[in-house]
Formats: structure tokens, sequence, C-alpha cells
């Protein structure tokens, strides 16, 4: 028996052993595979989007791929288009209004049999209930049980189109929520784009601002030599030092121009706070001349549509109001059961809490608010008046189309022609500049020559720097113009890829 009893507890506490390891084995599993988990949830992100600005942030993003990524986050897209969505559900709204309305009611009651003959008007706050019966003699709080059970069902048949208007309002509002996706569409491109435009053209002038300040320190450097070997006066290291200060002030200033252009870029793009890294390869200083569109009417632009879909609405809504005040033709009926435990007319049954008597009734009803004339036609005038507001906002939507189309192919001939005179300034200005400085070394002239001379090689190397960001600039304001940005992006595509 002791024997027994000892392989018992050896078995017992070998088992206990083993339970006791699985559970620690497990607990071992999952701490180690927690901090994975957690850093996997990290690294993945909480949605496509928070994966896909990970990805940007690391990495050198293209005109094209800008374009792409601010229709794909900005919020702006999504908020018109939840704004379809809602006027969508509004069309499903004003048909529920062509239902017929089906009301059940059911009531078990208990109390007192006091009446007396008389009136009430209809009551707003239904304070004292409607009783029905003999008026009594005398009064008594002895209760009874009463029950009221019914349904009825009624049909608006005819309403001079009144529901019909409502659905056009509803439909016109949707419409209007279509174009307003379409403008949205551009405007959030279009934005993006003239960003990375000008990040770009930041760019270009903080590399030109650094040749500055390298050629302001050789000039600064000669300058010192001839003031050190005592062949030029101590006043011309003076301003050589000013200026070297003032290229390098410059410098300054454009590196934090480039850091807040990439700032906008990156709210532009619906990344706001990342670090955005723009493509800075020879591409956006060859831009590939391409013909400019003549003047597209200016009714296709998504501008022009949207006014005109806001003037649809606005003609829809006067139809509504107008149809407001007509005639309305119901049908009518119901059924309905009562019990009382009054035995004064009938027999209760189970003590009245059973109904006891039913009817039914049915028929068709006209009703028309006549002096709702004055209201209705102050509301027509209400809307008219809406409507010539938004047919103006159309004619000035025009307008100003017609007007920036004009201008942007003003500014695109103009950059076209200034692109091509800036490396002949820059040229020029050079070497204005090595034959200035050369002048300044034998004698034949004082500091303001090269001086002057640098302020002209600057001048002209900011100009080149953005001379060619200024042609893109002017592409995307003649596709703005002409509401079509497809145009600026493919041509954006084929210079990226010739200097692939």
């Amino acid at each position: 028996m002791g024997f027994c009893a000892s392989i018992f507890n050896s078995l017992q506490s070998t088992a206990y052993v083993r339970l006791l390891s699985l559970a620690l084995l497990i607990c071992f599993i999952v701490t180690s595979l927690a901090p994975l988990s957690a850093l996997a949830e990290t690294a993945a992100g909480p949605d496509t989007i928070g994966h896909l600005r990970a990805d940007v942030s690391t990495s050198t993003i293209s005109l094209s791929r800008a374009i792409s990524l601010a229709v794909q986050n900005y919020p702006t897209l999504k908020r018109t288009q939840a704004a379809v969505n809602k006027n969508a559900a509004a069309i499903n709204l004003a048909k529920t209004a062509y239902l017929p309305s089906f009301d059940v009611l059911g009531q078990e009651l208990r109390t007192t049999t006091n009446n007396i003959a008389g009136a009430i008007f209809p009551q707003v706050l239904n304070v004292v209930p409607m009783q029905t019966g003999p008026a009594t003699s005398s009064s008594s709080f002895k209760s009874i049980f009463a029950n009221d059970y019914g349904f009825n069902l009624s049909y608006l048949v005819y309403d001079g189109g009144f529901r019909k208007a409502n659905v056009q309002v509803a439909r016109a509002k949707e419409r209007t929520a279509n174009a307003d996706i379409d403008l949205t569409l551009l405007d959030v491109q279009a934005a993006a784009a003239e960003a990375y435009l000008a990040a770009v053209s930041n760019h270009e002038v903080i590399q030109a601002q650094a040749a500055t300040v390298e050629r302001m320190k050789a000039y600064n450097l000669i300058v010192h030599t001839q003031v050190n070997s005592g062949l030029r006066p101590g006043v011309d290291a003076a301003r050589a030092d000013a200026d070297l200060s003032a290229a390098k002030i410059a410098l300054i200033e454009a590196e934090r121009e480039f850091s807040l252009a990439s700032v906008d870029l990156a709210e532009s793009l619906g990344l706001a706070g990342k670090d955005i890294m723009v493509d800075d390869r020879p591409w956006i200083k060859q831009p590939t001349p391409v013909a400019v569109p003549l003047r597209m009417p200016p009714e296709q632009h998504p501008l022009a549509i949207l006014r005109s879909k806001q003037v649809a609405e606005a003609q829809a809504q006067v139809k509504s109001t107008q149809k407001s005040y007509r005639p309305r033709l119901w049908f009518h009926s119901g059924m309905w059961a009562r019990g009382s435990g009054s035995k004064i007319d009938a027999r209760p049954v189970a003590g009245g809490t059973i109904p006891q008597n039913a009817n039914y009734i049915a028929g068709f009803g006209l009703d028309f608010p006549v002096m709702d004339y004055f209201a209705v036609k102050a509301k027509t005038r209400m809307a008219r008046e809406v409507e010539a507001e938004e047919k103006a906002q159309y004619d000035l939507a025009i307008q100003q189309l017609i007007k920036k189309d004009s201008r942007a192919k003003i500014l695109y001939q103009n950059a076209l022609k200034i692109a091509e005179q800036t490396p002949t300034l820059v040229l020029s200005a050079r070497e204005n500049e090595d034959k200035a400085l050369e002048r300044y070394r034998v004698g034949l002239c004082n500091i303001l020559e090269p001086a002057e001379a640098q302020r002209i090689l600057q001048n002209a190397a900011m100009q080149d720097a953005v001379a060619q960001v200024r042609v893109w600039r002017a592409l995307l304001a003649i596709a703005y113009a002409q509401g079509d940005i497809k145009t600026f992006v493919n041509v954006a595509k084929m210079a990226e890829a010739a200097t692939r």
C-alpha cells in the first residue's frame, strides 16, 4: 500500500512538474512574440495611408507621383465624396413621400367613467384625453378597465406634382455634389503641382545661391590678397566681407523658403508633417515644348459645370416651392376595436381587457391651405432671387475662366522667351565677372566694378534658376484654365522619362 502510494505521489509530482514546465514555456513564447507583434503593427501602420506615408518619407517624389498622392490622400476629396453619398441618400428620403402612411395603436387603460357634455378644441399638448360615453350625474373615482386597438392607412393620391418636384430638387443637389467632386479633384491636383513646382523653384534658388557664396569666397580671397599686399586700401576688404555676408544671408533665406515650401508641399499631398524630397534631376530645366491648346469652351470647365448645376438646383427649388400650393387628395381608411368594463352600454368582455366592438372606415379627403398663398408667394420670390444669384455666379465664373486662360497663355509665351535668354545672360555675366576681377587685379578699376559684376552674375543666376520652372508653372496655369490637367501630367511624365 505504501509502495503504491509513493508511486502515485511520484507520478503526480511528475505530471505537476510537466504541467508547470509547459505553462512556463507558453508564457515565454507569448512574452517573446509580443514585442515582435507590436513592432510589426507599428511598422505596418494603422492603415494604407500610414504605410504610404512611411514610403514617401524616405524617397524622392516626382511631379506626376506627387499629383497621384494628392488624389489618394487629400481629405477634401473624401469630404466631397461623402457629400455625394449624403445627397444620394436624400433622393431615397424624398422618394419615401410616395409611400402610404400606416399606423398601429394599442392601449390597455384603467380609467374612471365620469363624463360631461361639452366640446374641446384641438390641443397642442394633448393634455386632456378624449372621453366617450353618456354624461354622468355624479363624480366618482371608481375605475374600470378599458382598451383601444386599431390601425389606419392613408395615401396621398394627388398633390399637384409636389413630391416629384422634391425628388427633382434632391437629384439636382446630387448632380451639384458630383460636379463639385470634379472641381475639387482639379483643385487638389493643381495645388499639389503648384506646391511641387514652388519647392523645386526654391531648391534651384538654393543651388544658385550656394554657387554665389562660393564665387564670393573666391572674390573675397582675391580682394584680401590685394589688401594684404598693400595694393588696395582696407576699405576694399570690408566691402568684400560685406558682399560675402550678404550672399550667405541670401543662402540662409533661400534654405528657409525651401523648408517652408516643403511643408506646404507635404500638406498639399495630404501628408502633413512628412519630409518630402523633390526630384532635382535635369528634367525640370528642359521642359518639352508643347503646342498651347486653343481656348476651350469655358462652359466645359468643372467650375462652370458646377455653377450650371447650382443654377439648375435653384430652378428645381423654384418649381418645388410653386407646387407646394396645390390641393391634395387623400385616401383614408381605418379599423379599430374598443372595449370597456362599464356595464352601461354593453356587456364587458374579460372585465374590459379585451375589445368588444369593432368598426372600420374608408374614404377620400381633399385639403387645400388657402391662406398659405401669401407665404408661398414670398418663398417663391426668394427662390427666384436665389436662382438669379446663381446665374450671376455662373456668368462671373465664365468671365474669370476666360481671363485665366488668356493670362496663362501670355505667361507661357513670356516664360519661354525668358528661358531662351537666361543661358546667354549667365554666360555674359560670368564673362563680365572674370574680366572685372582681372581688371581689379591689375589695378585698372576700383572695388565697385567687380562688386557690380558679382551682383549682375548673382541676378543672372537667379533668373536662370527659376526661368524653366516658370515655364512649367505657366503650363500648369494653362491646364487649370482649360479644366483638364491630364495634358500637363503627360508632359511631366515624358520629361521625367527622358532623363531616367
